[in-house]
């Protein structure tokens, strides 16, 4: 997780790009909670980890998906920003 990174907001009717990896930040019990998911390309399946999980964690997922996977950007998904926290990164 890098503070620094800067991450693309979409919304929740928006369509994933085909080079993204979205994380689907969500409110449970109180607690922002993740879901990672990603379309199908030329190096992996479609694939997610649809069980929220702490954002860190989704975020580390994300990024090793991406990474090794060949996509371009990790974006988010997120109805309420007052759920984001600065230490994970910027949400544009």
């Amino acid at each position: 997780m890098d503070r620094n990174a800067t991450y693309r907001r979409l919304l929740k009717e928006d369509d994933i790009p085909l080079d993204a990896v979205c994380i689907r930040v969500i409110q449970k019990d109180g607690r922002p909670l993740a879901e990672v998911e990603w379309p199908e390309n030329t190096l992996t399946d479609k694939g997610d980890y649809f069980y929220a999980t702490p954002v860190p964690l989704a975020l580390e997922r994300a990024i090793d998906v991406k990474d090794n996977y060949g996509f371009r950007e990790i974006v988010i998904i997120i109805d309420d920003l007052a759920l984001w926290n600065e230490a994970w990164g910027t949400v544009i």
